[in-house]
């Protein structure tokens, strides 16, 4: 090895240790901190797009025809599930709009479709209920 291989090979070392060194001082926050920004957002959307417990069960009766315990703790997973979401992606820093927020409760419904054992017109309807809540949820993480 040259003289002048051997420097350009120390310059590289100690240039990817400065970026390393770098970036782990420029980390936005550790993981814990993350995980306590992200319950911290969810739990104020959901305070936000909380609704009476009459409310709630009127929506669940609409939607599963009944409105008993089992199918109100149903709802209310889909319904946290989407509130957690939405609190991750906006303390990764991303935009969430109107479309976006469609998008996602239809992704939710979809991953509980089964779980649900409910019919189509039942996981349209949680959509149609969830989706009806934006505004609140916009307020939330404004």
């Amino acid at each position: 090895m040259s003289k002048n291989t051997g420097g350009m090979f120390l310059a590289g070392i100690i240039g990817a240790l400065a970026g390393a060194v770098g970036g782990l001082l420029m980390a936005p926050q550790s993981g814990k901190e993350t995980r306590e920004a992200i319950s911290k957002l969810a739990l104020q959307i959901s305070k936000n797009i909380k609704t009476e417990t009459t409310e709630t069960k009127k929506r669940v009766a609409d939607i599963f025809g009944k409105a008993n315990e089992e199918v109100i703790d149903k709802y209310n997973e889909v319904k946290n599930t989407v509130v957690s979401k939405v609190a991750t992606i906006k303390t990764a820093g991303e935009e969430i709009n109107k479309e976006k927020y469609g998008k996602l409760v239809e992704d939710v419904v979809a991953e509980f479709k089964e779980d649900l054992s409910s019919t189509k017109s039942a996981a349209e309807k949680i959509v149609v209920y969830l989706k009806k809540d934006w505004e609140k949820v916009k307020k939330a993480i404004a």
